[in-house]
């Protein structure tokens, strides 16, 4: 196979000793709300006596285009609003948030490699307009305007995406990932270990830094007590939860990838059938409860009311069943690793194995055997209430040891779990296996794209409310590139199909070896 050779125009090369161009263009911009910003165009930016317009056209990089067109549609009156109306002209938020989406887009997130990229790659300058912050500028300007990135300001870019790409949001997938947290796993704290560090700061000199420490250390030891508490209340003992004194939000959990355990988060995204993003959320420790949120945000950003949602066996839950019930959404969710097969144990029978019959209130175990109620229970405030079902056939059963290891065996029947089997019957069916069979392409790809190619494997910033929003930032970065692969796509088809619309009838077959990023330079 052939390729062509990239020749880069160079006619318009500026010669050595001929002075440099002028352009006349102004270097800084009027906002709608009247503030003056450092907002240089593009336009003005040469290389020798070649713009970069020409270069990036040339070169069949269309990437940057579509990016600072995309944020030049957005609202940016909520940014503008947030800085002082005097003073030296700032940065325009345009560009700032141009450069930081794109250099995420390249798989650059840190502030000073931001810096760097703003300095040295010819589409970052396109996109900023030329502006190079530094990391100082650029980490202030997420800190500032954090609320806006995940809230309306993602709404808005989002919408543009959705254009764009063409899709809407009435079939979505969702899932949720851990990803380790901005500290170190080897200083976790225990009980004991938390007060001998509470005791230390209160007796240690009284200054400003003594007070931080000490609300740190506070703070610390209050969230563990919380979680020890929280365990209990499931009946697991809470001897061996540590919390971490840089990063107390963020629960010690196993990581992904056979990492071990660490502090770590658990963001979570349900993304369209175009793989784009329409519903975000973090939790330090499960993806159940951000699911109702993030179909909130999906409606306000599509418009459209979900129909249908898609989710691993990690969100079958009560929660979860009587959510779509009251949303009246089709929920595809299968009980174990396998759509439409029940949960498996290496161990014992799991519940899924034991069929309830209404009519006889009793459960048939996997020996044909009857499991009739044995007590109530009315619940609590943190315990469901739930209904006990055994059988004392399972003194002389053949199958106990796969089982129970107890006595006999006991079933716990709860409210809702006439939904789960509900559920389990609907995953049964081939046209559900068909559908849900989706999911994976619709919603597995963003958490590929957000570890292996823009380096999300571990937050930068710290606190809940700092990993919302660079978790946000990397959704915009990755929603920005769905729109560019759309915009690329449709450019090729358009292309293709005029060029064989042009081609001689006797001309049989497309030439194999043109490839679509050489037909694009051949558009520009």
């Amino acid at each position: 196979m052939t390729t062509t050779a990239l020749e880069l125009n160079r006619d318009q090369q500026m010669k050595l000793f001929e002075p440099l161009p002028t352009t006349g263009q102004p270097r800084y911009g009027h906002s709608a709300t009247g503030r003056v910003f450092l907002d240089p165009e593009p336009e003005t930016l040469y290389l020798g006596q070649i713009s970069i317009e020409q270069h990036l056209r040339l070169s069949g990089i269309t990437e940057p285009f579509i990016v600072r067109r995309l944020l030049a549609e957005q609202d940016w009156r909520a940014f503008e609003s947030n800085y002082a109306e005097t003073g030296r002209a700032p940065y325009s938020p345009r560009s700032m948030l141009g450069l930081i989406l794109y250099g995420i887009m390249q798989g650059v997130s840190s502030l000073r490699g931001l810096e760097r990229l703003a300095r040295l790659d010819i589409g970052a300058m396109w996109v900023s307009g030329g502006n190079c912050p530094d990391h100082a500028n650029i980490g202030r300007f997420i800190s500032m305007h954090g609320k806006l990135l995940t809230g309306e300001f993602f709404v808005g870019l989002t919408r543009s995406v959705l254009t764009e790409t063409k899709t809407g949001g009435k079939r979505l997938a969702g899932d949720g990932t851990v990803i380790e947290a901005a500290c170190s796993h080897y200083h976790l704290l225990k009980e004991e270990a938390a007060k001998q560090s509470l005791a230390q700061a209160e007796q240690s000199p009284n200054d400003g830094r003594r007070q931080a420490a000490l609300q740190q250390i506070q703070w610390a030891h209050e969230t563990l007590q919380t979680r020890k508490a929280a365990q209990r209340s499931k009946g697991k003992p809470g001897d061996k939860v540590c919390v971490s004194l840089q990063e107390p939000e963020a629960m010690v959990q196993p990581l992904k990838r056979g990492r071990g355990t660490g502090p770590s988060y658990k963001p979570s995204v349900v993304a369209n059938e175009g793989r784009v993003v329409l519903g975000i959320g973090v939790h330090p420790s499960s993806e159940t409860p951000l699911v109702a949120d993030m179909l909130r945000q999906s409606e306000v950003i599509s418009g459209n009311t979900v129909e249908e949602l898609l989710l691993d066996a990690g969100y079958c839950s009560h929660k979860i069943l009587q959510l779509s019930v009251a949303q009246d959404i089709s929920l595809l969710c299968p009980e174990g690793k396998v759509a439409g097969q029940v949960k498996q144990s290496g161990k014992y029978y799991p519940k899924a194995q034991f069929r309830y019959d209404e009519t006889r209130d009793a459960y048939l175990c996997p020996n044909q055997q009857w499991l009739t109620p044995l007590d109530r229970y009315r619940g609590n405030v943190q315990t469901q209430a739930y209904v006990r079902y055994t059988t004392p056939a399972c003194k002389d059963c053949p199958v106990k040891t796969h089982c129970t290891r107890g006595k006999r065996r006991t079933i716990k029947r709860y409210p809702g779990d006439e939904l789960k089997e509900a559920l389990r019957i609907v995953m049964q069916q081939p046209q559900a296996q068909a559908i849900f069979a989706k999911r994976q392409a619709m919603v597995e790809p963003v958490f590929s794209i957000l570890r292996l190619k823009q380096g999300l494997n571990r937050f930068r910033r710290r606190g809940l409310a700092g990993v919302k929003c660079e978790f946000a930032l990397h959704i915009l970065a990755y929603n920005l590139s769905r729109a560019v692969v759309a915009r690329s796509d449709f450019i090729y088809a358009l292309l293709k199909g005029c060029l064989m619309h042009l081609l001689p009838q006797n001309f049989i077959s497309w030439p194999s070896n043109i490839r679509q990023e050489q037909l694009l330079q051949m558009a520009y």
